[in-house]
């Protein structure tokens, strides 16, 4: 089957960040200026795309007029606005806690790398549950994703109508 140009399955474009219409991001077709640095996690927008690169921040903050801001997903943390809210609960949770933990932080890691704007804001462990939120949909669903193809149990996702908040909850 023969697949639209632009649409490959499985591709990330920046036009499916937008489709989310997320009032923390600029308007489609306008963004910042040139360069800008997040002032809290030192991430770099450049052409017009944020990046977590260490090597990309010092070659970006020696520069004379650097916008200095607060990217969308550090306002997303600071004012408590998930778009993603993960809910782990059941005994086997109790008992492999460290290694799911660990999972998770690798994938929110793996989704910094390639999009520092989708990530993790807070874990609350709540002793027999614990609850996760994202600044993405998108993350969040993932999360369900790979703790149900490592430990399978069962996984329900709960989208809301406006489709940029996602409800996820893993249990066995």
């Amino acid at each position: 089957m023969k697949v639209p140009r632009g649409k490959e399955v499985g591709r990330h474009t920046r036009d499916n960040v937008y489709t989310e219409n997320d009032p923390y991001l600029p308007p489609k077709g306008k963004g910042l200026v040139e360069v800008a640095i997040c002032k809290d996690c030192t991430a770099v927008y450049h052409n017009k795309k944020w990046f977590l690169d260490a090597k990309l921040y010092e070659e970006k903050k020696a520069l004379k007029d650097i916008n200095w801001v607060i990217c969308p997903a550090c306002k997303k943390t600071k004012e408590n606005v998930p778009n993603g809210v993960v809910m782990l609960k059941g005994d086997f949770l109790k008992q492999h806690k460290v290694e799911i933990m660990n999972l998770i932080h690798n994938e929110d890691a793996r989704s910094k790398n390639y999009n520092p704007l989708k990530r993790i804001m807070k874990i609350n462990d709540k002793g027999d549950e614990i609850e996760i939120l994202t600044t993405s949909a998108k993350l969040a669903q993932r999360i369900g994703s790979i703790l149900h193809k490592a430990y399978t149990g069962e996984v329900e996702y709960k989208k809301h109508e406006n489709a940029k908040f996602m409800r996820v909850e893993w249990r066995r």
